[in-house]
């Protein structure tokens, strides 16, 4: 097939941006032009949307899987577009997830084209931008979990901010803020992690330095080349270093590592699919749970061991779901539809297990059986196990679950699936494993590496995330953020930013300093938008 003496393969390596130009310029003959007039209509009409939402940068065989977040996101809203759908209602979950503020600009204008095209539009949302451009709000809370589910605002977005108990309107007013981030600064003196000779991508033979025993935030628009520096570059060349021979830490060269004894990342994937795993189990509390009940009188008698108190062991699980609480019923026609299990109500246990009940002296609750403690928040639990001070395992699932509480998980039930939770509560339960493993252990500098740790969270929630990434470098970590939250990139000690544009126009270093030497750059876009945000 040729196309203006190019084949179809090396069309396929264009850009959105220049296979728009190139369309937007054939001209045909006037035959050929009558018989391929609509699909050129068609054609012209969905590359000029995916230009408008700023993906002109993207090559035509760019597989999906190497898209970011921002860009999978950018393409759904393209394809929303090109229906040209009227009298429809849209519901976007956290659109602008994955984009930089000048994007999120792009996004706006673009949601606000299909609602005038006579369409509404419901989307979950925590980006400031996106907030202050509704035209309507509703605001749930006014906290979290059992807390919240109360609609504290319904009205027009202008009038949010008029709203004294929404916890939104207190951080978009400016009556709530992010505590001052710790002064560490960065100088000549402080140890730092080289990067160089790194090409992938859009980053053509890349070097950077970057400070330990800090905070740091990489920043740029979308598709500027952040994660691929961290994920493809940073992180193998670093695992390398340290002794994984299945790295392949030779796309860079790495240096000023050597104070480092692991490595951590945190990401934005899933934490798996079996709803036999929960907030418990994942963080390595259940264990200890599992030898408190283990240790009780009521268990003793009944000669009741440890792995009687799972309800992955045949031991105690229930024998009708064996330990999952619920029986799936197929539906022919139909999405497959979950009830209560007959036999333990959804207790996953075998009644004589139930019976083992712990009743600390100085619980606020008393009785609680292994089903009870599943069925208990975090926050509940902390309460209860504060019941046996005296005890090890409790001691140790107390500090545990103390980190859920830390990062405004408290509110997780202990036997909640993992598979229902959201990205951001996902991404937050990762770093709680990690904080985890390490208590109790003498563990040397780790560097942790977060892609959008403020993915799925609320103004609040970012203050608290905030507090346990300083935490980390306080005790002699260093930490890594790839990030678009304006928030937490002034909470950075030092911001290392890419671009200046996405695709072939970024992958360079535009700047790098303090968050407010940063706020002074010129023809910057993050600059521009921690100057007007």
């Amino acid at each position: 097939v040729q196309v203006d003496r190019r084949t179809l393969p090396e069309v396929s390596r264009l850009s959105i941006g220049e296979i728009a130009a190139f369309f937007d310029d054939l001209e045909l003959p006037v035959h050929a032009a009558v018989v391929v007039d609509q699909v050129l209509r068609e054609i012209r009409a969905r590359l000029r949307y995916l230009v408008e939402v700023g993906l002109d940068y993207v090559t035509l065989d760019r597989l999906t899987g190497t898209l970011s977040g921002g860009e999978a996101q950018r393409i759904s809203l393209a394809t929303c577009l090109g229906s040209m759908l009227v009298g429809s209602m849209y519901v976007l979950d956290e659109p602008s997830v994955g984009l930089h503020p000048r994007d999120t600009g792009r996004l706006v204008g673009l949601l606000e084209n299909l609602r005038d095209l006579g369409n509404t539009l419901v989307v979950v949302e925590h980006e400031t931008g996106v907030i202050r451009r509704a035209d309507h709000v509703v605001d749930l809370g006014p906290e979290r979990g059992e807390h919240g589910g109360e609609i504290v605002y319904d009205g027009p977005g202008a009038r949010l901010t008029h709203c004294r108990a929404s916890l939104t309107a207190a951080y978009l007013s400016g009556r709530e803020q992010l505590e001052p981030p710790p002064a560490r600064a960065v100088t000549p003196r402080t140890a730092r992690l080289r990067l160089a000779k790194f090409t992938r991508n859009n980053l053509n033979d890349f070097a950077v330095d970057i400070p330990l025993g800090r905070l740091v935030c990489v920043t740029g628009v979308s598709g500027s080349g952040k994660t691929t520096l961290i994920r493809d570059g940073l992180l193998p060349a670093l695992l390398d270093k340290l002794g994984d021979s299945a790295a392949n830490g030779r796309l860079a060269k790495l240096t000023g590592w050597r104070s480092l004894e692991s490595v951590m990342m945190v990401d934005q994937s899933s934490l798996g699919r079996t709803p036999r795993s929960n907030p418990a189990v994942y963080i390595g509390a259940f264990d200890d749970i599992r030898k408190l009940f283990a240790a009780s009188p009521e268990a003793k008698a009944l000669e009741l061991p440890t792995g009687a108190f799972s309800f992955n062991s045949a031991q105690g699980q229930c024998g009708h779901c064996r330990g999952t609480g619920f029986e799936k019923v197929e539906m022919q026609f139909l999405s497959d539809v979950f009830i209560k299990c007959p036999d333990c109500n959804g207790r996953r246990y075998r009644n004589h297990v139930l019976e083992a009940r712990l009743t600390p002296p100085l619980a606020k609750r008393v009785g609680w059986n292994i089903a009870d403690l599943l069925d208990a928040t975090a926050d509940e639990a902390i309460s209860f196990l504060g019941g046996y001070p005296d005890s090890r395992p409790a001691a140790r699932a107390r500090a545990k679950l103390q980190l859920l509480s830390d990062v405004g998980l408290g509110y997780l039930r202990l036997g909640q699936p993992v598979n229902t939770l959201s990205g951001g509560e996902s991404q937050r339960l990762k770093l709680i494993r990690s904080l985890a493993e390490a208590q109790g252990k003498e563990t040397g500098p780790t560097l942790y590496l977060f892609d959008e740790p403020t993915t799925g969270l609320h103004f609040d929630d970012v203050r608290l995330l905030a507090k346990v990434l300083h935490r980390l470098v306080d005790e002699g970590h260093s930490v890594i953020v790839v990030e678009h939250n304006l928030d937490l990139i002034r909470q950075a000690d030092w911001v290392i930013d890419l671009g200046p544009d996405a695709g072939d126009q970024g992958g360079q270093l535009t700047a790098e300093g303090t968050p407010a030497a940063l706020a002074k750059t010129r023809h910057n876009h993050t600059a521009k938008a921690l100057r007007d945000g």
